[in-house]
């Protein structure tokens, strides 16, 4: 029985090395336990092809890029037995089936599935909820904010927050890890500090107020949206402090903006 520790997250680097000195040994999956500390990835092996050497002789194996796609995403889920799943669905491609991931409705590939849905999701609310605030970092403008995603998304989003916001000096804190942005570099740190978010910032109160102006109360549907952005995200987004009051205004005012529009 051989035992693997991954102690970095999301680990697909960990597991991407530890899974092909499995497979050069021949290791099924049975006889590995993936264990973490607590106890994204297209190129897992660096080429399509990799030749796995046995004592004597060489056999050629083929990983299709759909699953590789899909491993890149499971990978940053937080489930604990995503190293296992991942390497016993590699294990059976390469053994097994080389179409195994087109086999919806087994087992193994609809947990995968689940896993990199999962993490889309997660990684799309960032983009959606997160809240940068402005500091003064010895003279320049940057820009910060704290986010806790439930999975380890951070790493699939740079790449949408370094286009959009690409002349803009930022950071990204997570209970994880950092990115931080120069408008030329990006750097990532581990255990950053989120003391360093600011409580407010100057543009803030004219955001409150822009959100304030365009909330209609005519079109409150309060289980839509609570679907769309659970509450557990509201703390670290000022908008969501005016929202229990609008809603309790929200008949009130519908009403004003019924009379209103009788007058004319």
């Amino acid at each position: 029985m051989k035992t693997i520790t991954v102690t970095s997250v999301p680990g697909f680097d960990k597991w991407r090395e530890a899974s092909r000195e499995c497979l050069a040994h021949g290791i099924p999956p049975e006889h590995v336990i993936w264990q973490n500390a607590h106890s994204v990835q297209d190129d897992l092996f660096g080429h399509e092809e990799q030749t796995q050497a046995t004592s004597n002789f060489q056999i050629k194996y083929t990983i299709p890029k759909s699953a590789l796609a899909l491993f890149k995403y499971a990978l940053c889920h937080s489930d604990t037995n995503r190293f296992a799943l991942c390497y016993r669905v590699l294990w059976r491609i390469i053994y097994e089936n080389k179409n195994l991931i087109q086999l919806k409705t087994d087992e193994d590939i609809m947990q995968l599935y689940a896993l990199a849905k999962a993490v889309k999701r997660d990684a799309y609310k960032m983009s959606a909820f997160l809240r940068f605030r402005e500091l003064n970092n010895e003279g320049n403008e940057h820009f910060v904010a704290w986010y806790e995603p439930e999975h380890y998304s951070l790493e699939i989003k740079l790449d949408f927050f370094q286009t959009r916001f690409k002349n803009m000096r930022w950071s990204i804190l997570t209970p994880y890890r950092a990115a931080h942005w120069d408008t030329e570099t990006l750097f990532l740190e581990d255990n950053p500090d989120p003391s360093v978010v600011p409580d407010d910032d100057r543009i803030e109160k004219y955001w409150l107020t822009y959100y304030a102006n365009i909330f209609n109360p005519a079109r409150i549907k309060t289980n839509a949206m609570l679907n769309q952005m659970p509450k557990k995200y509201w703390k670290n987004m000022p908008e969501t402090s005016l929202i229990d009051d609008m809603i309790k205004q929200s008949g009130a005012r519908a009403h004003k903006m019924i009379i209103d529009g009788n007058k004319h």
